[in-house]
């Protein structure tokens, strides 16, 4: 059985040094029955229950954030037997049929649904690489060759259970995941910083333009939180009244149509699109990728037709299809003041068509917009563009550590590079 295996992973290429063993991934499991889809009726979200990760949710082995729907507790006890504990892996059966994600503790009592196989193993030592065997190539060419793709590619459970699983000596294994999951960490926590890098824009954001905290704290007779002397003397110490409601003195109140132009995107059929590296995007985001860019980055997309009003932002060039607008600023405004400043419009809340949702720009175009003193707008200018160079640089880096990755991993499965 061994060698049927190992002669199935070197049929794709996936070459393994004779002295490491071959097993399948049934031979693995906790049980025979310890591999299951998810919940397959979730019922409507609902707040405040219990997470369910959808197939969404993964990309490229990890967990894009919290999952953003919920079911209940009765349904949740209704599929009690993929209620996860934790320490199982979660494979991917449509969509990008294959992808695996080890759940955390942070995961524990979430549920998975259908499109998500939940695995148990008897032991836990090979959930991290049986992962990364998943993730290899060899393991992708025989995933491909056993879908089912009569209405979308689809994996079943008897083919996850005969997938070939190489098994190195405990030592060499060791050293491989090591290495791989050094380099995870570091994408990882790159990914992290830039997510606190964005939630920090937003907050100044919305201290110094939705809140005016410097203001108000000047009109107290304090010094502004968290901020020094000089940026301080920028804000006024007085609110005056405007057709906006209270606003700091010498700010403008104006329109969207102002600071910014939304212009419409560009027809692109999935049939008519060429293997690239161009991201491709739709009301929903990131809708797939093309071999040309329609916009050079950074750009800031904003969902017209489908998902209304939904705002993304894109540091490479891209491509936006006829479901979307993309931004011009105006002379004196930076594409990260007017990502924030969209992100803050509510404009999710203006579908202007009940058949096929949709948002009127010159509805848009009308919506008022407060803005500041010149000399705020440009220290607030200069700090975005710091975040945004720390951002840039993490990206980067992020880059290079993926493709190190990808070019290390099949070369240390097939035992082509050995780890002294």
């Amino acid at each position: 059985m061994s060698c049927d295996v190992r002669a199935m992973w070197e049929l794709v290429g996936g070459k393994a040094p004779a002295h490491w063993d071959f097993t399948t991934l049934e031979k693995l499991l906790e049980t025979p029955k310890s591999v299951s889809v998810g919940v397959m009726y979730p019922g409507s979200d609902t707040e405040g229950g219990v997470p369910l990760i959808k197939v969404s949710d993964v990309k490229n082995g990890v967990l894009v954030g919290k999952p953003d729907f919920c079911i209940s507790a009765e349904v949740d006890e209704e599929y009690k037997r993929t209620r996860l504990n934790g320490t199982e892996l979660l494979i991917t059966l449509v969509g990008n049929p294959g992808d695996c994600v080890l759940v955390t503790k942070e995961m524990k009592d979430w549920n998975a649904a259908r499109a998500l196989a939940v695995v148990r193993l008897k032991n836990l030592e090979l959930r991290e690489w049986l992962r990364y065997v998943l993730l290899s190539r060899p393991a992708k060419h025989i995933i491909d060759a056993r879908l089912n793709t009569t209405v979308q590619k689809t994996l079943n459970l008897k083919d996850v259970k005969e997938l070939p699983i190489p098994l190195p000596p405990a030592s060499e294994r060791d050293l491989i995941t090591k290495n791989i999951r050094d380099i995870e960490k570091k994408l990882i926590l790159n990914s992290q910083t830039n997510q606190t890098l964005e939630e920090m824009a937003q907050t100044i954001f919305k201290s110094w333009f939705v809140d005016f905290d410097p203001v108000k704290a000047k009109m107290n007779g304090e010094h502004p939180e968290g901020m020094d002397a000089a940026t301080a003397s920028l804000f006024p110490d007085k609110l005056v009244e405007s057709e906006l409601g209270l606003i700091p003195e010498g700010w403008e109140p104006k329109q969207l149509k102002d600071i910014l132009e939304l212009a419409y995107g560009k027809a692109l059929k999935k049939t008519d699109r060429v293997e690239g590296k161009v991201p491709v995007y739709g009301s929903g985001g990131l809708t797939g990728f093309h071999n040309q860019s329609l916009v050079e980055g950074p750009g800031v997309i904003v969902g017209r037709k489908g998902t209304v009003g939904s705002v993304y932002w894109e540091p490479k060039a891209f491509f936006p299809i006829d479901t979307v607008f993309y931004v011009k600023p105006k002379a004196g405004y930076s594409l990260k003041y007017c990502h924030l400043v969209l992100q803050n419009l509510g404009l999710k809340n203006m579908n202007t068509d009940a058949a096929v949702p949709g948002l009127n720009r010159n509805n848009a175009y009308r919506l008022g917009v407060l803005t500041p003193s010149p000399v705020v707008l440009n220290k607030f200018n200069i700090i975005m563009q710091s975040f945004q160079c720390q951002i840039d640089a993490n990206n980067v880096q992020s880059t290079n550590l993926s493709l190190l990755r990808d070019t290390l991993l099949p070369e240390l499965l097939s035992g082509n590079l050995l780890i002294p």
